[in-house]
């Protein structure tokens, strides 16, 4: 009796466990899947960059010598104001375009800013990009980019001219206004975000760039003090060689996909 009874009881119990396995299994069948991420996507960071390499070589510099300028010369970073944006196909991959503004913290020296003199450089980076994402519905998603495109360089300089005359030495001015441009060969960034929801997130970057600073434009203008008639001369500044540089940016960003 005892032996039929938890023969019965197992029946039962199997019956039970196939029907409750048998509604899970539909239920997940017919569950909606978890949507792909996609839509129009812009992100905005600001950062520091600091660099390695040259503006130019082989030209006149400031100091009357035809020599190099490097970057660790003339500056000491750079604060960043940077943005993306495009579109995020799914989950994992997103294309766009990339832009960025930096205003170059300048630093005096005798080849491209003497003491005394007032100085001021920023720098445009733009160019297309591909990113792909690791983690996008985890809490934390890493992810890498990889693009190219296009740097613009432009500086003002202007200060006191010594100008030798048979009464003595005088005081001109001069004013340089220089814009260098060139490919980024290369621009590869690293970073994280936290997801806050499906439409934000925020985290670190890491981007390095390798580039090069091909065609030089400008003007170079010397004003002659009143005691020589004050006359203003223009002039366009001389040739130099290519000047290749790499950087470095660290900073936060935060991301919305629309």
């Amino acid at each position: 009796m005892t032996g039929r009874l938890f023969r019965a009881l197992a029946v039962v119990s199997t019956l039970a466990s196939s029907a409750v396995m048998a509604q899970e299994t539909e239920a997940a069948a017919t569950a909606p899947a978890s949507a792909e991420k996609s839509g129009l996507e812009v992100s905005l960071a600001v950062g520091f960059q600091a660099g390695a390499g040259y503006v130019y070589k082989n030209g006149l510099r400031l100091d009357g010598q035809v020599g190099d300028v490097k970057l660790s010369d003339t500056a000491n970073g750079g604060l960043v104001l940077a943005a993306d944006l495009g579109y995020r196909i799914n989950d994992h991959w997103f294309v766009g375009a990339f832009g960025q503004y930096s205003k170059v913290l300048v630093k005096n020296n005798p080849y491209s800013c003497p003491d005394g003199y007032d100085c001021s450089t920023n720098q445009i980076r733009l160019g297309p990009q591909v990113q792909y994402h690791f983690s996008p519905k985890a809490s934390f998603d890493p992810w890498v980019g990889l693009g190219f495109g296009i740097v613009l360089l432009s500086s003002k300089i202007e200060g006191p001219l010594s100008i030798p005359t048979p009464a003595g030495t005088l005081t001109g001015h001069l004013a340089i206004d220089s814009k260098l441009r060139g490919p980024e060969y290369v621009s590869l960034t690293v970073g994280g975000k936290w997801n806050f929801g499906d439409n934000f997130a925020f985290g670190p970057y890491l981007n390095g760039t390798y580039a090069r600073y091909t065609v030089r434009a400008g003007t170079t203008t010397v004003t002659l003090p009143p005691e020589l008639g004050g006359t203003s001369t223009t002039s366009d500044l001389g040739p130099v060689d290519d000047g290749p540089y790499g950087l470095i940016i660290l900073g936060v960003r935060g991301t919305f996909t629309l």
